[in-house]
């Protein structure tokens, strides 16, 4: 029996009582690429936390988490990470959890501190994230640019 719900068919499968419905996927229409059809991406924060934006700065910590573009326009980013202060083989001491939209296209925008550890136990709070880009005079390093979060926490 196959029943159509929207723009995909049900299939149940009449000659095994037992078995499960299972959905098909209707074909991509002519012209269209999967790309089109699909946004967003998301991707993997582990980066380290300096006290500058000049490449030799001090690491004081590092971040962890995800980040995945939630506008179709991709100006838009939620994002869920930690901050993890401490020396080396204690760097998870201390932490500060972040949770919230990263508007891309604004200078600046606000998300929200969600809890901590050590130091930073039960923390509450916002941050101000501001988005640099800088030349690649600045960053040798890398091909042409770099784009680097500047992180204001207000606890």
């Amino acid at each position: 029996m196959i029943k159509n719900i929207d723009k995909n068919k049900v299939i149940i499968d009449s000659a095994d009582s037992n078995s499960l419905p299972y959905v098909t996927r209707n074909r991509i229409p002519i012209g269209a690429t999967l790309e089109k059809l699909l946004f967003g991406r998301i991707t993997v924060i582990d980066n380290e936390i300096t006290k500058g934006c000049e490449l030799n700065s001090e690491i004081i910590g590092k971040a962890q988490g995800f980040h995945l573009v939630s506008s179709l326009d991709g100006s838009s980013q939620t994002m869920a990470f930690i901050a993890l202060f401490g020396d080396e083989g204690h760097e998870d001491d201390d932490a500060i959890s972040f949770f919230g939209v990263h508007r891309m296209a604004t200078h600046e925008s606000y998300i929200v501190v969600v809890g901590g550890s050590g130091k930073y136990e039960n923390a509450r709070g916002y941050a101000k994230i501001e988005t640099l880009h800088l030349h690649y005079d600045q960053h040798k390093s890398t091909n042409g640019m770099e784009t680097l979060f500047q992180i204001t926490v207000y606890l």
